[in-house]
């Protein structure tokens, strides 16, 4: 039916009324010619109806043969719209640009879109498409797929594997990455375990290896708990990497005294440099500046969550003075506090806390007592 209406509105149809005569003659006539008819009503002793342009060329014979008289109400379709408009060049000119226009839109990329990535960013994937010919604005013709996937890779040292997909006026770049190995430890290289502080230890578990110290003794930081070796039976030596669990009993002191600046920074003008985009055709709006900017944004036009390859990019340029800054004492106070428990927790985070001593001024102290894992393994140096 869209159909039907659509050709009808390109070749153009005649709405028309008939009265006096003999009606069903007119229509059977009509049916004989082959003159097509629809919306048949009859008003007021008239009939109504619709019919081609070339049919209501024709109508006029059966209309004389039954007696009828014929007046048209409404034309509709693209031959009237031209005949109204044939002496205004500019309307048909306007229309030929536009289809025009739209012709070689359709022949063009819109938009790139990347998925599968993860480690390459799409600012990367899209900076490289580029150089090998592919971005929005390109006809689609001169897109050489097996060209521009062994560019890419040839770049991307990450990417493994890279299809270009052409669908409409879109790009689809599906990107198969580089899995790395994982790094699997190994046992073989022989180590001792050693202390990571100075302290007492409280606990030793051993894994492998020789145990050098006992529960309760000093240790110093640096010095080895459980040696790489193991003594044969004939009293030879064999090297082997050592594993252990110890847990230090150690002293640990944490001390807070914030400054704060004596001068701040404040914004004093901003200055922006916009660049249109319209299929890959970048349009600066400025005068170019080597200065780094301070923050850029781009926005782009979308449909149907589509991102159109029209939009702009702003670079945003700041200029600042300084101020002196004056502060209360309350604040110092608070921010002193403040950056004591940070401390705390980054440093005490996965201890035990056995004592602790806290003494406040002008600045924050504290002295801990606390039992923390400190084995770490470190590699033998055999000659």
């Amino acid at each position: 039916m869209v159909f039907i209406r659509l050709l009808r509105l390109i070749c153009g149809c005649v709405g028309f009324y008939a009265e006096g005569g003999f009606p069903e003659r007119f229509i059977n006539l009509c049916s004989l010619r082959e003159i097509p008819l629809w919306g048949l009503n009859t008003r007021n002793g008239r009939l109504f109806a619709y019919t081609t342009l070339n049919g209501y060329m024709r109508i006029r014979e059966c209309a004389v043969k039954s007696g009828m008289r014929l007046k048209h109400t409404k034309t509709v379709g693209m031959p009237f719209f031209a005949s109204k408009y044939r002496r205004r060049a500019g309307v048909l000119c306007g229309l030929g640009i536009f289809f025009a226009v739209i012709g070689m839109l359709s022949s063009m990329v819109w938009t790139i879109d990347i998925t599968s990535n993860s480690k390459v960013t799409d600012e990367e994937i899209l900076t490289v498409l580029a150089q090998a010919g592919l971005k929005p604005g390109v006809f689609k013709d001169s897109i050489n797929a097996p060209e521009i996937r062994f560019f890419a890779l040839s770049r991307l040292p990450d990417v493994t594997y890279l299809t270009v997909n052409l669908i409409g006026s879109s790009v689809q770049v599906d990107v198969t990455e580089r899995i790395d190995r994982p790094e699997i430890p190994t046992d073989e290289t022989p180590c001792d375990v050693i202390s990571a502080v100075d302290g007492q230890l409280a606990v030793l578990e051993l894994y492998s290896g020789t145990k050098l110290h006992s529960v309760g003794e000093a240790v110093s930081k640096g010095e080895v708990l459980v040696g790489g070796f193991a003594e044969l039976a004939d009293g030879s030596v064999r090297f082997q990497h050592a594993a252990a669990y110890a847990v230090i009993n150690t002293q640990i002191s944490i001390t807070s005294d914030t400054a704060y600046p004596n001068t701040t920074l404040y914004r004093e003008a901003e200055e922006k440099h916009t660049t249109l985009h319209f299929f890959g055709l970048d349009i600066p709006l400025f005068v170019s500046s080597k200065a780094k900017p301070d923050c850029v944004r781009s926005s782009y036009l979308t449909a149907n969550d589509v991102r159109l390859p029209i939009g702009y990019t702003q670079k945003i340029y700041t200029s600042f003075h300084e101020k002196k800054l004056v502060y209360k004492k309350e604040y110092h106070a608070l921010s002193t506090a403040e950056d004591y428990f940070i401390q705390k927790i980054n440093t005490l985070g996965g201890a035990k806390i056995i004592s602790e001593t806290v003494s406040a001024d002008t600045c924050i102290s504290g002295e801990f007592t606390a039992a923390v894992s400190a084995g770490k393994a470190q590699q033998m140096l055999i000659e």
